[in-house]
């Protein structure tokens, strides 16, 4: 997430319609509840209508219920009434009845006949009292039959006439009598009913009202719960209705909120926000940055919502979501500026108020200083009306003609020819950059340079001022091209176009010009420069505000300069590691270790993390020159292309010759292992050495060669071809490093000289054929004398660092220009060009370095890897013999005594030949003694010193490691050192680290001089006695001082040398030059043997030049040439370096050789410790 004026406008008008979506929706939801108000309010109305239904009809009953009780009243009393004339009625019935029963009886016309007969028979009656009094029997009837069968006097007839009539009669009379019995009851007890009857009509009327009212109560209750279901299911309903509408309402707001917090995720912004803060630096306690940040912000931009009437949701959610850009109906963000198309900008300004436009921009460029580390940005600054004046204040981050002025690319530019000359330069790093890092893998520089890491590409700004000013056609176009490729490059563009020089310039040039703005962000200020808006990004028609950031102090800005420049001088120089092009022994594939078809080794990275290798024996590629000033990191660069060699091809694979002609110390480190890889390791090589390295390599290609003829059935002419053979003998590649190789042919005239480049000619041409290739390094080609540049044609190879343009242009012809973005101060940046300077097949790459902390870590394990494979010796040509680890001064603990049967052999130096047999042998023999003659007295100490541990050493090993129990030197030091901080080594070992071996006699003491003299003289005569002691040694150091030896004061008369052997034992009757004169004649051959040192040969010659002719070996150095040529035989001395010395044995031819410089004391102490158990 970046914080940009774009994402800002966008952010703006998704607001306003972010706000408009949350307004129709919030109405929607207010219209929907209150629908449902109105149907709220409507159930309500209808439960009311209920309820007022409900009261009417119980009021209506109620009114009922006391009209029927009134009328149930009436009814009991009128009942009273009817049933009382009723029962009246019907008792006088009753009587009526039995007056007619009585009447039928007296009817009867016989009485006594009737008497007589009726109750003769039994008769039913089945006759009710309503159906007599309804006169339903017939009394008078049967009394008539009765009377008619009394009158017809039938017997039978009258008897059942009579009974008939008795029994209906006397039954009528019983019914009747009970029946007026029970209506005079009726009549007594109808007050009680009648009372019963209404106080029954009250109890009905009043249960009936309770009924009802009970009813009602039920309806009422049924109407309660009806009303209170109702209740709740409006409420329900209601609770729905605003539920649905609220989660509805909630889920269309979060739906929005949701939308726009996805387009404009509040946690990146606010992250973001709080790292753009965190990141701010303190102006109190200001530190230079250390990591790339991916943006930096520049400014802040302001809009005002104040007359957009936001809904309080939308002010809500912005201060819930967007906080920290919401304040005081206002949005701010952080203005940033990306490392990518969108950093170009144009700011326009009409001329006045320019001086605030110089402050704004001096602010922006120093913020940038600020807020990237240091050596991660550099500026092109461009100010041609005021002449440097406008961004003078960074020329006082760095020092004029440092190498710091790079990050402001050397001054502030004013010129038409200079500006134009830079932007050349910086199409044709646009240029490089395209090919070399982005190589269409990459879309920007900043994705490049999140995977390259240490490699990644410092930021290049361009900050004009009074735009179009100054600037020519061409320098539009080139503008042009670098606003439009730039920024995927990592340049970008910061342009103050000033309207009134706008309107200066030719029209023909005003489309080059608008051209140019299309690629830009504009920005405008002002009339009088007090606002600035961004002109492209506006919102309802009102534009953004640009508020630049507020800087500090003068005197804080003071002292954050100070730091920044401080910052600027001691930036980390981009550091590749060799462990990010290298594979382990696991890792590597079979092919990758063996040299049969070339040598390919990873030397560092292009681009973001492909290897570059370094490839020769393939096409055309056999060897390689390599160009780079002091600092440029051409050690480092071999340094890894030798470690690399080492790791990757064990001995039988690669052998390296490795020969650094200047004084140092960088490669020393391969001397201190045992690395059968390596032929020779020479350290401040000699010219003759590097002669006879030459020498040696061509008759190494001549055996080659040889070889090759001697395959039968086949024609063999390459080392491929060779190597392909099943039974072909090993014959490792030669890698060939020279470092500062112009020494080696810096007189031309020499015989070195001219026959070196000769044969350096030879195995260039040949070498390709016989797998030996040559790796030429040197600070400067230009100069180069005595080699034919026609031989670096045969080069292909090309790895040219930071150096000058004219070494440049020799050695990439065209693609020179490609030097020109490798900054002074940016070790390690390269070129490796494998066409022989091709211009299109340069390419860019950063040498990998090695930690020295591992780098002694990696040669132990190659070593312990290698030795394993192969028992080579490495030739090693050292100065400090401490160094070398094949010496006999650092391995002699582990000899027998075979390896010292020559009690006398002396290890005084390296030869300068590649094979080392320089063996300096003090035999009973002779003559056999030891004569330096040389100027330097420090190189004689340090011979002498070397001479008595090569003494002692021999004596250790070859008796079974035991120091002896006398001093068998006798040493006389007539030029001790007075010197407080350089050791006397010679001394130091005589006096106190090897006295068990030497003897010191100090030349104060004559007569204990004397004393070894005579002793010394009389073992020198008596040759029996010598053949079974040890050998003795005399070393006289100064001997042009050694006045005491030279003496001819005797005691007895002179004689000549016959007499004085043969009366050696009759007493010290000798001058001690007669003695010294038997000593170096007589003494050798009887194991005394002398070492003398006098510093002028012809002081000596003059003095005594019979002494010289009893040293049969010699060492010369530091002398004349005519005194080369007398003492030693040498005529041509061109050849000898400051270091060289020659050794002379009459036996043998002359050797040139390099002495050891005078041993450290503390090696000396641990080499003597072991001299002494």
């Amino acid at each position: 997430m970046e914080y940009t004026a774009e994402i800002f406008a966008k952010f703006l008008n998704k607001l306003g319609s972010f706000d408009n979506e949350v307004k129709t929706v919030l109405a929607a939801a207010d219209k929907q509840m209150s629908s449902r108000e109105t149907d709220e309010k409507k159930e309500w109305d209808s439960v009311h209508g209920k309820l007022e239904q409900l009261s009417r009809t119980q009021i209506s009953k109620s009114s009922s219920a006391i009209s029927a009780y009134r009328k149930s009243m009436d009814d009991v009393y009128s009942k009273d009434l009817a049933d009382k004339r009723g029962i009246f009625t019907r008792l006088q019935k009753c009587k009526e009845v039995l007056s007619l029963i009585s009447s039928a009886e007296n009817s009867i016309t016989s009485k006594s006949e009737y008497d007589a007969n009726k109750a003769g028979q039994s008769h039913p009656v089945n006759i009710t009292v309503d159906e007599l009094i309804a006169d339903k029997a017939d009394f008078i009837g049967l009394a008539y039959v009765v009377n008619m069968a009394i009158r017809d006097g039938k017997r039978k007839e009258i008897a059942n006439a009579s009974s008939q009539l008795y029994c209906i009669c006397r039954y009528a009379e019983q019914v009747l009598n009970q029946e007026i019995a029970s209506l005079r009851a009726s009549i007594a007890g109808n007050k009680e009913r009648i009372q019963s009857e209404f106080d029954n009509v009250g109890v009905n009327a009043h249960q009936g009202m309770v009924r009802d009212w009970n009813s009602a109560m039920n309806q009422f209750d049924d109407m309660s719960r009806e009303f209170s279901l109702q209740k709740n299911r409006t409420k329900r309903e209601t609770q729905n209705v605003e539920s649905r509408t609220e989660i509805g309402k909630k889920t269309q707001l979060d739906r929005i909120v949701d939308r726009f917090c996805s387009e404009f995720p509040p946690k990146q912004f606010a992250d973001e926000y709080v790292r753009l803060y965190s990141l701010e630096p303190s102006y109190v306690q200001y530190e230079c940055v250390k990591d790339m940040p991916r943006n930096i912000y520049i400014s802040t931009l302001e809009y005002d919502i104040l007359s957009w009437n936001l809904c309080d949701y939308t002010k809500e959610f912005l201060d819930k979501y967007y906080y920290f850009m919401y304040r005081g109906d206002k949005l701010y963000i952080p203005h940033c500026a990306q490392f990518g198309p969108e950093f170009n900008y144009m700011f326009k300004f009409s001329g006045n108020g320019k001086q605030k436009v110089v402050s704004d921009a001096c602010d922006i460029g120093m913020r940038l200083f600020m807020m990237l580390p240091p050596g991660k940005v550099n500026f092109t600054f461009v100010d041609p009306v005021s002449l440097g004046e406008s961004f003078a204040t960074f020329t006082r981050l760095v020092n004029v003609d440092d190498r710091t002025s790079e990050v402001i690319n050397g001054k502030i530019w004013s010129s038409p020819n200079d500006i134009e000359d830079k932007l050349r330069i910086m199409t044709d790093h646009i240029s490089n950059v395209t090919q070399r890092c982005l190589q269409g893998k990459y879309n920007n520089i900043f994705e490049y340079n999140k995977v390259a890491e240490q490699n990644a590409e410092a930021y290049q700004i361009i900050m004009l001022m009074d735009f179009p000013a100054g600037l020519s056609d061409q320098s539009l176009r080139l503008l042009e091209q670098i606003s439009a490729s730039g920024p995927k490059c990592g340049v970008f563009t910061i342009i103050y176009r000033n309207e009134s020089q706008y309107s200066k310039i030719s029209e023909r040039s005003h489309p080059l010009v608008n051209n140019i703005e299309s690629g830009f962000q504009i920005f405008n200020y002002s009339n009088e420069a007090k606002t600035i808006t961004c002109a492209k990004d506006t919102v309802k028609g009102k534009n953004l505000l640009w508020n630049g950031i507020e800087m500090p102090s003068a005197q804080r800005m003071d002292k954050i300069i100070d730091t920044l420049k401080k910052g600027i001088k001691s930036a980390d120089k981009v550091v590749i590691g060799i462990e990010k092009v290298s594979k382990t022994e696991n890792e590597r594939e079979a092919e990758e270790t063996t040299t049969k078809d070339g040598i390919r080794i990873p030397i560092g990275l292009r681009g973001a993390n492909e290897v570059q290798y370094l490839t020769l024996g393939v096409g055309g590629s056999h060897h390689a020159l390599i160009a780079g000033v002091a600092g440029s990191g051409k050690s480092s660069l071999l340094h890894t292309i030798i470690l690399q060699a080492l790791s990757q091809y064990g001995p039988d694979e690669l052998r390296i010759y490795l020969v650094d002609f200047k004084r140092g110390v960088e490669f020393k480190i391969y001397a201190d292992y045992k690395l059968p890889s390596f032929e020779v390791v020479a350290i401040e090589s000699e010219r003759e050495f590097g002669y006879n390295i030459l020498k040696a390599l061509e008759r190494e290609q001549k055996i080659r060669a040889d070889r090759f003829k001697r395959v039968k059935d086949r024609k063999i002419d390459r080392i491929e071809d060779y190597r392909a053979l099943p039974d072909a003998a090993p014959m490792p590649r030669i890698l060939v490093i020279m470092d500062e190789f112009h020494e080696l042919f810096s007189n031309a005239s020499d015989k070195i000289g001219k026959e070196s480049a000769e044969m350096m000619e030879r195995i260039v041409r040949q070498g390709r054929a016989f797998g030996v290739h040559i790796i030429l390094a040197s600070q400067s080609y230009s100069n180069v004398g005595g080699l034919d540049k026609s031989i670096y044609d045969q080069m292909a190879v090309r790895i040219v660092l930071k150096c000058s343009k004219t070494d440049a242009s020799l050695l990439l012809g065209d693609g020179s220009s490609d030097v020109d973005q490798i900054s002074i101060d940016d070790p390690g940046r390269a070129i490796y060009n494998s066409e022989a300077g091709n211009k299109e097949y340069n390419s860019h790459f950063r040498v990998a370095f090695i930690d020295p902390s591992k780098h002694r870590g990696i040669l132990e394990g190659v070593s312990e890897r290698t030795c394993k494979l192969s028992n080579n010796k490495t030739r090693i040509l050292l100065s400090n013999i401490e160094d070398n680890k094949y010496s006999i001064f650092n391995q002699f603990t582990d000899y027998s005594a075979e390896a010292c049967k020559v009690p006398g052999r002396l290890y005084l130096g390296e030869p300068l030949s590649v094979v080392n047999n320089l063996n300096m042998d003090l035999i009973r023999n002779e003559y056999a003694n030891m004569l330096m003659v040389g100027s330097d007295s420090d190189k004689a100490r340090s011979m002498f010193a070397f001479t008595m541990l090569s003494l002692a050493i021999n004596y250790w090993v070859s008796h079974n490691k035991k120091a002896p129990d006398e001093p068998f030197i006798y040493f006389l030091n007539y030029k001790p050192l007075r010197d407080d901080y350089f050791i006397d080594a010679p001394g130091l070992l005589a006096t106190e680290l090897l006295s068990k071996y030497v003897k010191n006699i100090p030349i104060s003491n004559p007569s204990e001089i004397k004393n070894t003299i005579q002793k010394l003289y009389s073992a020198s005569l008596d040759s029996q006695s010598s053949a079974a002691s040890e050998n003795k040694y005399l070393m006289v150091f100064g001997y042009q001082r050694a006045e005491d030896l030279k003496s001819e004061d005797k005691a007895a008369e002179k004689q000549d040398i016959m007499s004085v052997m043969s009366s050696r034992n009759q007493g010290p009757t000798h001058s001690m030059k007669e003695m010294i004169e038997v000593i170096l004649t007589m003494g050798a051959q009887n194991g005394i043997h002398s070492v003398f040192w006098q510093d002028d040969f012809k002081a000596l010659d003059f003095a005594d030049r019979k002494l010289i002719t009893y040293f049969y070996q010699k060492i010369a150095f530091d002398m004349s040439k005519e005194d080369y040529s007398q003492f030693v035989g040498v005529n041509d001395i061109s050849q000898f370096g400051e270091n060289t010395a020659v050794y002379n044995n009459r036996i043998d031819d002359t050797r040139s050789f390099r002495p050891y410089q005078s041993p450290d004391k503390e090696w000396l102490e641990t080499v003597c410790e072991s001299l002494n158990q």
